[in-house]
């Protein structure tokens, strides 16, 4: 990952573990709701329908909670700015700002000048909460040549 490509240095994403995991959770729940329909539709009643509704609501929820906490998360590392995608936001960090690096349980942490600190969970395995070391090795090679 030494060149850069529109401005972008590297990207991190959550492992294949947890990509796998995710597309699971969205799969599985598709899957069971798919298999409802050929009968509500064949054998119309109020009670077929409802029970297609329901799965296919659950497959949405399920889907939408795969990507929002799985498939969206990712950590890149800009000429200009650390962009940070978590579960819950995304927060745009300039170089600037950066003292230090460092890994955590949960992803790579962001040491700011001003002492605050933001976790990128992307370098992480959200599955298992286990450590990335190597993933890190990499982060902290490009980032200490920024820094």
């Amino acid at each position: 990952m030494d060149e850069t490509r529109d401005g972008v240095i590297g990207v991190w994403r959550v492992s294949r573990s947890g990509r796998l995991m995710g597309y699971l959770l969205a799969a599985a729940p598709a899957a069971g709701a798919l298999s409802t329909w050929p009968n509500a539709l064949t054998h119309p009643s109020a009670q077929s329908v409802r029970t297609a509704a329901i799965a296919t609501a659950v497959a949405l929820a399920f889907g939408l909670f795969a990507w929002w906490g799985l498939l969206r998360v990712r950590l890149e590392l800009r000429t200009d700015e650390i962009l940070m995608v978590n579960p819950w936001g995304t927060q745009r960090l300039p170089w600037s700002r950066v003292a230090a690096v460092s890994l955590g349980n949960w992803g790579a942490r962001f040491h700011t000048t001003d002492g605050f600190v933001f976790t990128a969970y992307a370098l992480s395995d959200l599955a298992g909460g286990t450590r990335q070391d190597d993933r890190f090795a990499e982060l902290r090679r490009l980032a200490e040549t920024r820094l």
